[in-house]
């Protein structure tokens, strides 16, 4: 699975944005499936590039909330010793400026945590400004 996380990624995303309400929650529930049975490292990265930066509310806060899920189930010290980190102490930042309420809550739970961290925290105040942290 951990080959097609890309792909499975972008349709079910695109689910998420162009379905109705009901086959919105099924595709965000297999998101989570997916991200359950693919590593972490893949699952962090297809959510990253595929769904961040959407422009449709309902992807963003169902990315947030799933790497939120994920980085509870890492844990903050694991994940500072990965190459992504310095992304997603950004991609963190951004979410916790998300128009969206719900997003914004996620990204703030992940700021939070990444705050309790000595390197995130560093990469925290280096990609966001003291205003925003």
């Amino acid at each position: 699975m951990d080959s097609e996380a890309d792909e499975v990624a972008a349709v079910l995303l695109h689910m998420v944005w162009n379905s109705p309400e009901f086959i919105q929650k099924a595709a965000c529930q297999n998101l989570g499936m997916m991200v359950e049975t693919v590593t972490p490292a893949r699952a962090t990265t297809a959510l990253m590039d595929r769904g961040v930066k959407s422009r449709y509310v309902q992807v963003r806060k169902c990315v947030a909330e799933l790497l939120l899920s994920l980085m509870e189930k890492m844990g903050v010290t694991k994940l500072a010793g990965t190459p992504r980190a310095e992304r997603l102490a950004t991609v963190a930042g951004t979410l916790a400026q998300d128009s969206h309420k719900d997003t914004r809550h996620y990204g703030h739970e992940m700021v939070k945590m990444l705050l309790s961290h000595q390197k995130f925290k560093m990469l925290l105040e280096q990609s966001l400004s003291t205003h925003d942290l």
